[in-house]
């Protein structure tokens, strides 16, 4: 039966899935992904870069749209894997998100380099991971759409929420979740460009703040999931755990911008101490 476009059961779909989209933006790989990419732009298009995290996540989107419309037109015939397949991918991301934890951890403890580092990053042909142009965010977002982590999450939520609402369901669902998506993979970028633009003890301070949220937020991602497989339940749904990571993720983001925006630019300082 057709749903009317106010009713609250539908705003209440499209609310939940702009929310798991807002989650799926801040995985770790994507922001270590991002972070690298607006990085190695920043000299050459300074003003794009800012939007890296929008070009990475337009290039995400069209796999998550080609997944959802996939799941919604042969949803019949696929529901019955759902299970499987959600499982499956859970346990992708598990290690994926344990393996950008013990990574990122071990570069803190070295004391190297300061970026987020990422796992499906190192699989990337050469030439993209140094690639200047941050229009090589585009078939990089492309590339992460293709781990089976993203396709599993993206069928799993058309096949629950589509059900039997054919392939344009299934299309209307990807377009808001890939927006929730857009929204944090962007922030991301802007948080980048702010700190690159910054006085350098002010960016080592900053960044390094910002790479350890984004391990604590791996391994606690990882560990909720796993907790979730060996047959642990949350006293609170899922939607209010994404949620909550997401209005963390964004808590740590107003932080660590704001304390970048409170120190000058290094020529802006050069030119105040060049002042009589």
């Amino acid at each position: 039966m057709h749903t009317p476009p106010h009713s609250p059961a539908l705003w209440a779909i499209a609310f939940s899935v702009f929310v798991l989209g807002l989650r799926h933006g801040a995985d770790p790989d994507h922001l270590a992904a991002i972070d690298n990419l607006t990085r190695n732009s920043l000299s050459v298009r300074s003003r794009l870069s800012r939007f890296v995290g929008t070009l990475f996540a337009g290039g995400h989107s069209v796999m998550v749209l080609s997944i959802a419309a996939l799941a919604g037109l042969f949803g019949s015939h696929i529901s019955v894997h759902r299970d499987a397949l959600e499982t499956a991918g859970t346990w992708v991301s598990i290690a994926t998100l344990f393996g950008i934890g013990a990574i990122n951890v071990r570069q803190l403890m070295a004391g190297a380099g300061a970026t987020i580092r990422g796992v499906k990053s190192v699989a990337l042909p050469r030439a993209l991971r140094a690639a200047t142009s941050p229009f090589a965010a585009l078939p990089v977002g492309l590339l992460f759409g293709l781990g089976f982590d993203t396709s599993s999450q993206i069928a799993a939520y058309s096949l629950a929420l589509a059900t039997a609402g054919g392939w344009l369901a299934g299309l209307g669902i990807g377009l808001v979740f890939s927006c929730g998506m857009a929204v944090t993979d962007t922030l991301d970028s802007l948080l980048v460009y702010r700190l690159c633009t910054r006085h350098p003890l002010e960016l080592v301070r900053a960044t390094r703040i910002w790479i350890i949220a984004v391990t604590v937020l791996a391994f606690v991602v990882g560990g909720y999931e796993l907790a979730q497989v060996v047959g642990w339940r949350s006293p609170l749904p899922d939607l209010a755990v994404s949620g909550l990571l997401v209005a963390s993720l964004l808590a740590v983001f107003a932080w660590t911008f704001r304390l970048a925006a409170s120190t000058a630019p290094q020529d802006e300082l050069g030119a105040r101490g060049a002042a009589p």
